[in-house]
């Protein structure tokens, strides 16, 4: 075999390897799979950017009509929370718009990678309250000690309470997203062995 027959043979392949068809359908199920969760997604993006608002129009009005002496810095401090809140949620949810191909592996890998973050964003809703109590707890102490700012708990017992029913919930909501993420952790890789093997 002589070098130009096997050059021919090796265009011959690349012709025929380019005619090639490759099929990038993607299976109904998995698809709709990935669109359920992109409505969820944009459902909860939604109800975190209204609540997000509603949180600071409140701050604003509560803290500049009741007159604080130190309403700028209660302001700040809301609006330092809701700011880093809102960084991890754009963060969080950053490559989990789309596929990066068109293929049945790359859906699978987004609707997987979308059930991670979920569990990344219970992660730091916990790590976010324990940070929240530390803020509080410097803050009572700098107006019990040093007098330098009012308190911000007016009614402790009422805080006490709504501070053990948010951590009810948020422990209720944490065991729900880990049932429901390993649910269809399952379900996907299910549908991973069904169409990829």
């Amino acid at each position: 075999m002589n070098k130009a027959s096997s050059e021919e043979q090796w265009s011959e392949l690349e012709t025929l390897w380019k005619q090639q068809r490759v099929s990038t359908k993607v299976p109904a199920a998995i698809l709709k799979w990935v669109r359920r969760q992109e409505r969820r997604m944009w459902m909860v993006v939604t109800f975190e950017w209204l609540f997000a608002i509603f949180v600071a129009v409140y701050a604003f009005n509560v803290f500049l009509v009741e007159g604080f002496p130190d309403s700028s810095l209660r302001i700040i401090l809301i609006l330092s929370m809701l700011v880093i809140a809102m960084v991890f949620s754009l963060l969080n949810r950053r490559g989990l718009w789309a596929p990066l191909e068109e293929s049945t592996s790359a859906y699978i890998n987004l609707a997987l990678l979308r059930l991670r973050r979920k569990r990344r964003e219970v992660h730091f809703s916990w790590i976010f309250v324990f940070f929240q109590l530390l803020i509080i707890g410097i803050w009572e102490l700098l107006s019990v000690y040093t007098g330098t700012v009012d308190s911000l708990l007016r009614n402790p017992k009422a805080a006490l309470i709504g501070f053990s029913v948010g951590m009810m919930v948020l422990a209720i909501y944490s065991y729900y997203i880990y049932w429901r993420t390993g649910r269809e952790k399952a379900s996907l890789e299910d549908l991973q062995k069904k169409y990829l093997n």
